[in-house]
Formats: structure tokens, sequence, C-alpha cells
């Protein structure tokens, strides 16, 4: 930092001005209903789908493991609750 040079007050002024463009751009973006809308939208989406796939990927996997006769109650007990809980 030493080595630069010492600005002047126009240089300073522009520097001001510059940053304030960036600052306004960046209020503007943040504060833009329809960009928050359009995130809001995409967080809920993904999550829903994210949910049903993994519940149904788990529900696919626990299938064969049914016809084990020692593990048929535990595994239709989970089938059970994770379809109720996809159901809600």
């Amino acid at each position: 930092m030493a080595d630069e040079p010492e600005k002047t007050p126009d240089d300073l002024l522009t520097e001001i001005r510059r940053t304030n463009l960036l600052l306004a751009k960046l209020i503007r973006t943040n504060t833009d209903w329809r960009l928050a809308l359009r995130q809001g939208l995409m967080t809920g989406l993904g999550g829903v789908v994210g949910a049903t796939v993994l519940v149904s990927l788990m529900l696919w996997l626990l299938q064969p493991l049914k016809r084990l006769d020692a593990l048929k109650p535990v595994l239709e007990n989970i089938s059970r609750q994770l379809e109720r809980a996809n159901g809600k």
C-alpha cells in the first residue's frame, strides 16, 4: 500500500461514485420481489422433489428385503411409515 501513488480528490470522488453505483445495483437486486419469489419457489420445489425421490428410492430398495422372513415385520413397518410420511 505504501507503493500506491497518492490519490487526488477527483480520483476519490470517481471511486466513491463507482462504489455508490455498485451498492445501488446490489440493493436493487436484493429487493426485487420477482427474484425473491423465484428463489423461494425453486427452494420449495427442490425440497419436495428431493424428499419424494429419496423416499421412493428407499421404498424401492427395501422391497426385495421383505422376502426375508426375519426382517419382514420390521421392513413392513418402515415401509408403512415412509409411505404415510410421503402421503402427508
